[in-house]
């Protein structure tokens, strides 16, 4: 099999195998067939894996930053994707090359043939970003884990530098009911003799996280830093994405110069993330935030860059905490439902009761058609993805980070 050089080619042959991003039926996920998979692969480099609920691609992001900043190569591995799947496989801080992807997916292909390893849509991506890691001696391999940690793909190789983000609510019919379950769960990714960079935490995941690190875990816990960064990317919560990216660096990259990495960090940008978009005399804030913290964060944006009146577009997965999610939007604020294309958009009725009341469309594009004055568009990547390509991504300005 050959698979055609393009992001076509590429995302035909992921989408033959089962994808729980688009099912979200995530309980078969574990790491062992990922693990009797990588064995027939070249070992790729150790690397920063980076768990948590939110701020996760922001991180991998400007951690990828402050060490290319130093001539360093760097691969990166995300998830999800906005705008193209490419967005996944990241080389020195651009997505990779369909060219340099598709003979990766061919070696792929070849070796579940041979070793009748059939993996998921997820675990084909990150045996692609391991091998294109392991092309690339002497590289910063960062990767983002997908759910969890202890149970996620990227855990099938162990960590030379693991980082927890915020902890929130996400995910808990897998990871469990409360942080203090999460926190186990996230924790996963790291290993005895090797560090691990802590975000700045609420008090109770704090504690959470204190009582359940092994004592054999170097763990540097993050503190706000005294001097702000000057970011591309806005909102104050990114101050601690970049504080928390900037401590993993350190660690990975002996040496670091703290202004060379600041100076990489500060041209930073990310789609989806509180993006900013003025178009036809409007102005649109996309954001991916699925939970209510993130939520929270990407409003706080909004109330300061959209004029008042602003209208909030929401859609989300069926699997999404909505309780945690309307608990921060202000009770005045106009809010319009919406739809998406995937199996796990929650429908005109799959709505709380208190909601259903509220305007409903089908697709971003009837949503924002039906509106007028600015608008935030938030509550999933997807929804974020199908914005950007109704409005073509003009004059953007990428902000905050879920």
């Amino acid at each position: 099999m050959t698979i055609p050089p393009t992001v076509a080619g590429i995302q035909s042959w992921l989408d033959q195998a089962p994808n729980a991003e688009r099912t979200g039926d995530f309980r078969a996920i574990r790491p062992e067939r990922m693990r009797s998979f990588l064995a027939h692969l070249p070992t790729p480099p150790a690397p920063c894996t980076v768990a948590g609920t939110k701020g996760k691609g922001s991180t991998v992001r400007l951690i990828e930053a402050a060490i290319h900043a130093h001539g360093r190569a760097t691969v990166s591995f995300t998830s999800p994707h906005v705008r193209t799947v490419m967005e996944r496989w990241r080389n020195d801080g651009v997505n990779a090359d369909p060219r340099v992807i598709a003979p990766l997916c061919d070696r792929v292909e070849a070796i579940e043939q041979t070793s009748g390893l059939r993996l998921s849509w997820f675990e084909r991506t990150f045996a692609v970003a391991c091998l294109l890691a392991e092309s690339r001696p002497g590289c910063a391999f960062i990767c983002e884990v997908g759910l969890g940690g202890r149970l996620d793909a990227t855990n099938a190789l162990d960590a030379a530098v693991a980082v927890i983000t915020h902890l929130s609510h996400d995910h808990r019919e897998i990871l469990g009911p409360t942080v203090w379950h999460i926190a186990g769960e996230k924790l996963g990714v790291a290993r005895p003799g090797r560090p691990l960079v802590i975000a700045p935490q609420s008090h109770v995941v704090t504690i959470a996280l204190r009582h359940r690190i092994l004592p054999t875990i170097p763990t540097v816990w993050v503190q706000r830093s005294v001097q702000p960064f000057i970011l591309a990317l806005t909102g104050q919560h990114q101050q601690d994405n970049a504080a928390t990216a900037l401590a993993a660096a350190r660690v990975m990259h002996p040496g670091l110069d703290e202004a060379t990495a600041r100076a990489g960090m500060a041209l930073t940008t990310l789609d989806a993330r509180c993006q900013l978009i003025e178009h036809a005399g409007r102005r649109l804030l996309i954001d991916g935030a699925h939970n209510g913290p993130s939520l929270g964060a990407t409003l706080h944006v909004a109330h300061q860059l959209l004029r008042p009146g602003w209208t909030l577009v929401l859609g989300t997965a069926q699997d999404k905490e909505i309780a945690e999610m309307q608990a921060v939007i202000v009770p005045e604020t106009p809010i319009v439902r919406c739809g998406f294309s995937s199996p796990r958009a929650r429908g005109h009725n799959d709505w709380p009761q208190n909601m259903l009341q509220l305007p409903w469309f089908p697709n971003v594009s009837e949503a924002l058609s039906a509106t007028s004055g600015d608008v935030c568009v938030s509550g999933s990547f997807y929804l974020a993805g199908e914005a950007l390509a109704v409005l073509g991504g003009s004059s953007t300005s990428s902000t905050t980070g879920q």
